[in-house]
């Protein structure tokens, strides 16, 4: 994943609009997050696979909420999905483990397919 940076000269305003979601698309998640303003005329997007960075899973955790997964065991999440998903130290992978995984909705959606194992 590539990170695009951009330096904005506006202050935010009344005319400022973020869309951010996820979506998935061919069976793989994606997200988009879109910033613009019509007083100032500035218009930035970006848009990547997997889990979005934090500052975009943060919008959209705050628009949609989460949702709790079992991680590991018959019935959750497979622990190798999630360690690679999320990037988490294996410190965070026992906490997740014992207490669930917050994913969004779109992230639980594409998760819950991949409980109790892979499907053959």
């Amino acid at each position: 994943m590539s990170e695009q940076f951009g330096t904005l000269h506006c202050e935010p305003c009344a005319s400022c609009r973020y869309e951010t979601w996820q979506r998935i698309v061919d069976g793989r998640l994606c997200w988009y997050d879109n910033y613009y303003c019509a007083a100032y005329e500035v218009h930035a997007c970006d848009d990547g696979r997997g889990v979005p960075p934090p500052w975009v899973r943060e919008r959209i955790v705050a628009e949609e909420g989460t949702v709790r997964l079992p991680v590991g065991g018959p019935d959750g999440v497979p622990l190798k999905v999630v360690r690679e998903w999320y990037g988490l130290t294996l410190p965070q992978l026992r906490e997740v483990r014992e207490h669930g995984l917050d994913a969004t909705p779109v992230e639980a959606e594409l998760l819950h397919g991949m409980r109790g194992g892979p499907r053959g």
